[in-house]
């Protein structure tokens, strides 16, 4: 009578982990693709305001392959003035250069239940997320993504999916 109990228990574990996989797999197909930046805003809790680092119309591409494979490009609508004579000899902070703009790739995951997806990164101009996981909320909404904190509440990130 146990294992009766028991065989029951595993098929309705294995029929849910089957289920939660097919629900990552089409929200993995809903993602892939690339996405055009629109919107990069972050809430400033001092001035208790939105603020848009990259200003109003920031330029950049996020894009996700079917495979797993994520690579996020963005910089400010107006790029930094450097003189061409001294774009190597001009010394700035990694902070000067992230204000201009950023990229980082590697792979991503889908927790479905949660709708988070988590950048697994590799490499990229943002130091302190290389070798981390970093979990963003996510909605899409039509041809809209809609990408940053679990609430939305201290960054969000609007892009437009490219046909």
């Amino acid at each position: 009578m146990t294992s009766k109990y028991l065989i029951a228990a595993l098929a309705l574990f294995m029929l849910a982990a089957c289920s939660h996989k097919k629900e990552n797999e089409n929200a993995k197909n809903k993602l892939a693709g690339t996405w055009r930046l629109i919107e990069y805003t972050d809430y400033d809790f001092i001035k208790k305001e939105w603020t848009h680092p990259y200003g109003l119309y920031p330029k950049g591409y996020f894009t996700y392959t079917k495979s797993g494979v994520v690579n996020l490009n963005g910089s400010a609508e107006k790029p930094m003035e450097i003189p061409k004579d001294s774009l190597y000899s001009k010394q700035m902070t990694l902070g000067t250069l992230l204000n201009n703009a950023f990229g980082n790739f590697g792979t991503y995951t889908i927790d479905s239940v949660h709708s988070i997806v988590i950048h697994h990164v590799e490499g990229g101009s943002v130091i302190p997320y290389i070798g981390t996981d970093q979990p963003r909320q996510f909605i899409i909404k039509g041809d809209r993504l809609f990408i940053g904190d679990p609430s939305f509440e201290t960054g969000k990130r609007v892009l437009v999916r490219e046909k």
